[in-house]
């Protein structure tokens, strides 16, 4: 190749990669103007579902929305914190400390969920965690750290055999050389994070983190008999907790016969799906107008909370609806596409788990309320009250938008 053609070629590459830095941006332009208007909605939702249900109990009617306005206050500040500063200035072998330092503190209030005073039990359910005057799920930051500790594990280099094949910039077929002890101890982790959230109980968030875990395992290239060998290790652990405590567990059966027959217990089991499909039913294509929901008047349980979603749908109806479920479709699509603009990394794999993540529960959130899924317990990230949620689903974008800085930062994208 002579000197010109190397000159030519030299630009040619500085281009492609100044084009993708430039999609970058406008991607993540995009994604922070998704989550304001998930963000302003929400508000507007949590409003007409808890301040009407207060005022006719003799409570201040806007203390919830004030409580979940400084609740994003608080989040947002911490998320940009991170996103911004932190994970931009950090190098690789810090950022893997934290990554895993953050796994295992998540583990460590898990069990202190478990088998400490500290854990708080309401409604029949072990999940909060309290310090003092401050309450909140340690299973919500699972969702963070799981997939980030499996991405920053099984991408690194080791001496075994090759598990994934990528391309480079350049086009060139490259391999990810890696330990397979490193796998076993993903599978652990996995199986432990997995297990102390089930045995709170909460079915609902074990299946996100589960599904979550399972891309993010797939995405790094995990081959068919890794998956084999964990469904295997699921199974005997699900096994185990049934025989041990099958009454913890039998709720879970329950609640999926109830999804399909729902009817049958309109006033026990049922009652929660058959008022919140009446809610969405009532509410047809344009809705019965904002804050002239009827459902939430001591008919829908934890209306703003799980069966926000069916508030909303009642009051802007169908169309309402979709363009809730579509900004969360989009803002799974603006990950994935983040993630295809960069060389596979640690940092591609984990915008786009964390984006599924969040756009998983979101859907999930969505099918149950409408009563196409039982019951889960999951909240609607942005829309539904609550700290732990609000702050969990502002610190994935901003671990998002901040690993896209750090690419960029690096001009590495």
């Amino acid at each position: 190749m002579t000197q010109s053609s190397r000159t030519i070629e030299k630009r040619r590459r500085k281009s492609q990669v100044q084009k993708r830095q430039e999609e970058l941006r406008h991607f993540s332009r995009q994604l922070i103007i998704v989550t304001g208007a998930l963000l302003v909605l929400g508000i507007f939702a949590l409003f007409s579902a808890s301040s009407a249900p207060l005022a006719a109990r003799g409570f201040f009617p806007y203390s919830t929305v004030l409580r979940q306005l400084g609740f994003i206050g608080v989040s947002i500040l911490f998320a940009v914190f991170f996103g911004a500063v932190v994970l931009p200035r950090l190098s690789e072998r810090a950022l893997k400390f934290l990554v895993q330092a953050s796994f295992g503190l998540s583990i460590l209030m898990l069990l202190a969920v478990a088998f400490t005073p500290l854990g708080q039990e309401i409604h029949g359910a072990r999940r909060w965690l309290r310090i003092g005057e401050i309450q909140f799920q340690p299973a919500e930051f699972l969702k963070i750290t799981l997939v980030l500790l499996i991405a920053s594990l099984l991408l690194a280099a080791g001496k075994k055999k090759l598990f994934a094949s990528f391309r480079t910039e350049r086009g060139e077929l490259m391999t990810v050389r890696r330990d397979r002890l490193q796998l076993v101890w993903i599978l652990l982790a996995v199986l432990l994070g997995v297990g102390l959230v089930a045995i709170q109980p909460d079915l609902g968030t074990t299946a996100i983190v589960l599904a979550a875990s399972l891309v993010t395992m797939f995405l790094v290239g995990v081959p068919f008999r890794g998956f084999v060998t964990f469904a295997v290790m699921l199974v005997l652990l699900l096994a185990a907790g049934y025989i041990i405590e099958p009454e913890k567990y039998a709720y879970g059966f329950e609640r999926i016969y109830t999804a399909f027959h729902p009817m049958e217990d309109v006033s026990g089991e049922g009652y929660q799906i058959v008022q919140s499909m009446g809610a969405v039913s009532s509410g047809g294509l344009l809705g019965r107008g904002y804050m002239q929901s009827e459902q939430k008047m001591n008919r829908l349980p934890l209306q703003d909370r799980d069966f926000i979603f069916a508030v909303w749908v009642e009051e802007t109806g169908l169309l309402g609806g979709l363009l809730v479920v579509g900004l969360f479709l989009y803002l799974a699509f603006l990950c994935l596409r983040i993630s295809l603009l960069m060389p596979f990394s640690f940092e591609s794999v984990a915008i786009f788990a964390l984006g599924f993540n969040l756009s998983l529960q979101a859907i999930v959130n969505v099918a149950t309320n409408v009563g196409v899924l039982p019951v889960s317990g999951l909240t609607l990230p942005f829309f539904s009250s609550g700290g732990t949620s609000v702050l969990v689903s502002l610190l994935i974008i901003g671990t998002i938008l901040g690993l896209v800085r750090r690419k960029l930062t690096a001009k590495t994208a």
